[in-house]
């Protein structure tokens, strides 16, 4: 968790020396006396609360005090619970993620560790609260052979929930070949991407989102192609229609399969995080949230060939390059609506032209 720190997260506000009493075995900061002469005013700890409340490093104080508040309700009141510097790892689609170790004493079940704290962002996508509460669950119930992280739970914090897990050491993946010695990301993708759908759905069928059937989430995302007249978009959608997924049993999806929520550690077995998105859906639209249509994924020649490969050969369902392309131009076609409703980040023109070489890939590996 080594980073550089702004400073409102380099320095734990501390009350001043001078101005405190001690009354009752605490110090109290007295504002005033009582009647009969007792001091009155905040405890130390108190003191400290109000003013990282106040802090004009609001994320970073407030992450320490719902972390503290977290722990101490899962401690019990006789432990003490000491929470260290607050460092802002990251940020995802919706939440800003921050981080601290912390330590607990007595500590009645191994709680004393590094804890992330995803605080959501002004922008965050709408129906957070309940992706926020349904993430925490799904940490609950998992169990794979990749490290997961241990989930301390959703916790309320005024009118929002806020997820509270264990904080997993490890490098991004980075999904371009040769950046990262003796890595082959389509193989880590591949691997990671066949043990998730593999879950047990019974285990989560009063849990997740999503479709009964591979076919209808093709459907669903079908619907990204509404009152989009462009010839690229007739051309795509009317692929698209020969080329719907099977009507097969949906599988357990993690729907932000990127290489940022893949994480490398030596000598252990990769991590996944950010399950916000879980669903249940079709296996290949996780694949094309990793390829997203580019020309040469991973940056090789065949690398979505590769990934096709290194899928199944983990025991991975049967996809085809084709099963791929459907999820990509629908995902095109959503860049293509936000760009041109002056959303996103680049111009329409530029999208269109996504969309139309991903029509000619597809059209090509058909043939």
């Amino acid at each position: 968790m080594a980073r550089r720190r702004k400073r409102e997260e380099q320095e734990e506000p501390l009350p001043p020396e001078e101005g405190w009493v001690q009354w009752g075995g605490e110090a109290v900061w007295a504002v005033g006396e009582t009647a009969g002469g007792a001091p009155y005013g905040l405890t130390r700890e108190e003191f400290r609360e109000a003013v990282e409340r106040e802090s004009p490093g609001a994320g970073w104080a407030r992450a320490k005090a719902i972390l503290r508040r977290a722990l101490q309700e899962r401690a019990g009141s006789a432990a003490a619970v000491e929470v260290g510097y607050v460092k802002r790892m990251g940020r995802g689609l919706s939440r800003d993620i921050l981080a601290a170790e912390v330590e607990v004493v007595p500590d009645p079940g191994n709680l004393s560790g590094a804890y992330a704290v995803l605080l959501p962002c002004r922008d965050a996508i709408p129906g957070l609260d309940p992706r926020t509460r349904r993430e925490a669950e799904v940490l609950a119930r998992l169990a794979l052979p990749f490290r997961v992280p241990d989930v301390l739970g959703a916790v309320p914090d005024g009118r929002q929930w806020i997820l509270v897990r264990q904080f997993l050491d490890g490098i991004e993946l980075d999904l371009r070949a040769g950046r990262q010695p003796s890595v082959r990301p389509w193989e880590v993708v591949g691997d990671v991407a066949a043990a998730i759908h593999g879950i047990d759905l019974a285990g989560f069928a009063d849990l997740l989102p999503g479709y009964l059937t591979r076919r209808e989430h093709g459907k669903a995302a079908l619907e990204v192609f509404d009152d989009i007249e462009d010839a690229e978009a007739r051309d795509a959608h009317a692929w698209l229609g020969e080329h719907l997924p099977p009507d097969a049993p949906a599988v357990f999806v993690h729907g932000d399969l990127l290489g940022q929520n893949i994480l490398l550690w030596p000598g252990e077995r990769p991590a996944v995080i950010d399950w916000e998105y879980a669903l249940r859906g079709d296996p290949a639209y996780d694949l094309a949230i990793v390829t997203r249509g580019v020309r040469r994924p991973f940056q090789v020649d065949r690398g979505l060939d590769r990934l096709l490969e290194a899928y199944a050969a983990a025991g991975g369902l049967p996809l085809t390059a084709a099963d791929v392309h459907f999820y990509e131009l629908c995902l095109a076609a959503g860049w293509y609506r936000e760009a041109r409703s002056g959303k996103g980040p680049h111009p329409p023109d530029q999208e269109r032209q996504r969309l139309r070489g991903i029509l000619r890939r597809a059209q090509a590996a058909r043939a």
